[in-house]
């Protein structure tokens, strides 16, 4: 009788637990760190962006879903084998950059973290996480990774709270959506393609698609795989948009160059009281178990697949030593860039500027290759679907230029 009670838990952790990891993913410290930023910087005025780049999201993340279980093939594969290799290196080269500038921003804030806990300085923290997150990935199975998956993903929902315990101004909040007090200048066009950008990750796109084939899904996983998406990403979206809330509530700092991770972490003063430093190193922890490995092994799919190494997390690293290998290159090159004196905001805010800058590459040829009748065959991705992920691209290439041009008008 009590296994009758647990089928409905198993099916969903089945069905739909991995769109919520890749969704919950998205949402690492650097994520938090940076919606934390621009809502103690911006207020309410960037929340109407969550309604806009919330389904967009879904049907990028819709898409690269379906061209795994359609193809069971990596996105770099197909890429090479449809726009040819100087393509896919340039793919490649973006994945990578991007990553480690991410991986980078979530180990100093996954250490940051750990410095809220102890007072002691981040600079100590990070060979220790390096290691500890390099061994569990190498190690460890792809079963036991994603069951960890699933454990931190739950972390997020402290910030639901946060945000609704925060007794925001709900009024102003639903009038900055619906008519939306936007700058125009740099601080706001950057703060807002950060929004972007830290939503719209590469790694994301790429680990979706793998995510597919290593859960060995097919065609018939197709509309499984959309659901599991689309609340995945619905629940990150709320969690982000509550991180915003919170931190415009809670946090009283317009300057970017100012605020410390102590500062943000008072955005979840109003859950833990004198405790929200802490619950937020938790947090920073939690979300960094969840997306490093997935940074890391993202780029590590990308350049196995280019050069055509055997790799996956269901293999030993003695059978795939370039797989394994790329990923230890990812944390090596972490721990050189991490010996510098950081200040860990600016890196986890900065970095998602740039990967938002860069992101629109990666989305054209996912399109491309959603909407080719010679790689998808019979399963080409809806109407609609392709419709908002040009949306999306627009909106990201639209973000680029005016913040471009007002950085320019700036300098001058």
């Amino acid at each position: 009788m009590f296994q009758h009670f647990l089928k409905p838990i198993k099916r969903f952790r089945k069905s739909y637990l991995p769109g919520i990891v890749t969704a919950s993913a998205d949402d690492d410290p650097s994520s938090i760190s940076t919606y934390s930023v621009i809502g103690a910087a911006t207020g309410f005025s960037q929340l109407w962006l969550f309604f806009v780049s919330t389904p967009l999201l879904i049907a990028i993340h819709q898409i690269t879903a379906r061209i795994g279980d359609v193809t069971k093939k990596g996105l770099i594969t197909l890429i090479k084998e449809n726009y040819g290799r100087r393509v896919a290196f340039l793919s490649v080269l973006i994945l990578v950059a991007a990553n480690l500038l991410s991986l980078v921003a979530d180990i100093v804030g996954m250490a940051a973290g750990f410095q809220l806990l102890t007072s002691w300085s981040y600079i100590y923290f990070i060979v220790p996480l390096i290691i500890f997150v390099w061994y569990i990935i190498v190690f460890d199975s792809y079963k036991k990774i994603a069951q960890y998956f699933g454990w931190f993903a739950g972390i997020i929902l402290a910030y639901f709270l946060a945000g609704i315990l925060a007794k925001p101004d709900w009024g102003l909040i639903f009038k900055s959506i619906i008519m939306p007090p936007i700058k125009f200048n740099a601080a706001y066009f950057m703060a807002a393609l950060g929004l972007i950008g830290t939503s719209f990750s590469p790694y994301a796109f790429f680990w979706q698609t793998e995510e597919e084939i290593e859960e060995n899904h097919g065609t018939k996983q197709i509309i499984a795989s959309s659901r599991a998406v689309t609340l995945g990403f619905i629940y990150s979206g709320l969690a982000a948009f509550f991180v915003v809330v919170a931190s415009a509530s809670v946090v009283l700092e317009t300057d970017v160059n100012l605020l410390t991770v102590k500062d943000i972490a008072q955005a979840l003063a109003p859950v833990a009281g004198q405790w929200a430093i802490k619950l937020f190193g938790i947090g920073l922890i939690g979300s960094g178990i969840l997306a490093i490995p997935i940074l890391a092994i993202s780029s590590a799919y990308g350049v196995a697949e280019f050069f055509q190494w055997s790799g996956g997390l269901n293999q030993t690293p003695g059978k795939a030593k370039g797989f394994y290998g790329m990923i230890t290159f990812g944390f090596l090159f972490c721990l050189v860039a991490l010996l510098f004196d950081l200040n860990p905001i600016k890196v986890l805010f900065y970095s998602q500027v740039i990967v938002g800058a860069i992101t629109p590459i990666v989305i054209y040829f996912i399109l491309r290759l959603a909407s080719d009748s010679k790689v998808m065959g019979n399963f080409c991705c809806t109407r609609w679907s392709v419709v908002a992920g040009w949306l999306a691209l627009f909106t990201l290439i639209l973000g680029d230029i005016l913040l471009f041009f007002y950085l320019f008008h700036y300098a001058g």
